[in-house]
């Protein structure tokens, strides 16, 4: 990359009081962050704090300045808000619904555990709201990592099964384990029951710890089985070459394709602290909240990092362990799905959208893939 190539984002992933949320999955990357010292601290663990949004609480000035600033600057068609659990924040539904307004499309990450049926009736009205939400299977035994008891369980399964009926586009975040991947085949079929079937992204556990919870060599044949069976489900899994990708993960042992997140999705805090990639968050690249924000802003795409994260091939270790749901749009620039196969995705499907990620891997191409 030259020394300054300005970054053609679609997206801005904003993560709002990251260390607290009303679950405890053992294998939270939150708990094993080094970006911030809370993270080290591992406070994601302890009991959930509840905060407040409105234009005036500190939260509310914090996370509108952030998300603002942003936006103000790149004129995204696409904001994603995340925690933490983001529903522990009351008011916080005024925040997304003033966000909305301002976006194609609103993607919203959640345990789901706290999204009542009000919740979903205010986002149906919204128009497009898109929830991502975690899930690793309907069974207890294969999401025994992400809830501690077997009524843990079913409050978790009730909640969403509400949240799978209400008609709004939903994709479910499955992290692949030890404990869940031997069910994964029979969870696909279990979505693919709903007379509004979900996507389905089931992708590997990450970061430091993730020896402790990653399937073992002789697991992958559940992920085979279920990319045998692809015609069978196809109505709720992402194009096949997906599989493709997940498959050579766990074959290889590690990340071996190429990654171009970074170059089209930023990812914020509610405490002003912006990364370079949503996925795995490396390095703390300055303040939002300050008066030196244009020039925080203006190192994305500019540092080192982005030269190791946008390479040709993983640098990081971090890097060699990480595909996510993102992965999608690093393989349409990889010509391994078709922008039709990528824009069936409600989240990419708006127009604007779709015609931004067009033009941004046309610039890369033009670029001789910098």
């Amino acid at each position: 990359m030259p020394p300054y190539t300005p970054l053609p984002l679609i997206g801005n992933d904003l993560v709002i009081n990251e260390d607290s949320c009303n679950l405890s999955c053992t294998y939270c990357l939150t708990g094993q962050s080094n970006l911030k010292e809370g993270h080290s601290l591992q406070l994601i663990f302890d009991p959930p704090k509840r905060d407040d949004y409105s234009p005036t609480t500190e939260l509310g000035k914090r996370i509108n300045t952030v998300a603002d600033q942003i936006n103000d600057r790149f004129n995204l068609p696409l904001l994603k808000v995340t925690g933490g659990e983001i529903f522990l924040v009351r008011g916080i539904m005024d925040f997304l619904e003033e966000q909305s307004r301002h976006y194609e499309v609103l993607v919203l990450q959640t345990n789901g555990v706290l999204v009542t049926e009000e919740h979903l009736e205010r986002m149906r009205s919204w128009g497009n709201v898109v929830l991502q939400i975690s899930l690793d299977s309907h069974l207890y035994q294969g999401n025994s990592y992400r809830v501690q008891s077997e009524s843990l369980h079913g409050k978790v399964l009730r909640s969403i099964t509400r949240a799978l009926d209400s008609g709004l586009p939903v994709e479910i975040y499955g992290v692949l384990n030890d404990r869940s991947v031997a069910e994964l085949t029979e969870f696909a079929g279990w979505l693919n029951e709903f007379e509004h079937p979900p996507t389905f992204f089931p992708f590997p556990v990450r970061g430091p710890d993730s020896d402790h919870f990653k399937i073992r060599p002789e697991q992958i044949s559940h992920i085979e089985e279920l990319a045998a069976r692809y015609d069978e489900f196809s109505g709720i899994l992402p194009p096949y070459p997906y599989f493709d990708r997940l498959l050579s993960f766990y074959r290889e042992g590690k990340r071996t394709f190429r990654c171009h997140l970074p170059r089209l999705v930023v990812s914020s805090f509610s405490d002003g602290v912006i990364t370079p990639c949503p996925n795995i968050w490396f390095s703390d690249m300055g303040n939002m909240l300050g008066d030196k924000a244009g020039q925080v802003l203006d190192k994305l795409g500019s540092s080192g990092l982005y030269r190791a994260l946008l390479a040709p091939k993983p640098r990081l270790s971090a890097c060699h362990g990480c595909f996510t749901p993102w992965d999608t749009l690093s393989m349409y620039f990889e010509d391994e799905i078709t922008l039709d196969e990528l824009c069936a995705a409600p989240t990419y499907a708006p127009p604007r959208i779709r015609g931004m990620i067009e033009n941004a891997k046309a610039d890369y191409l033009a670029g001789a893939g910098a």
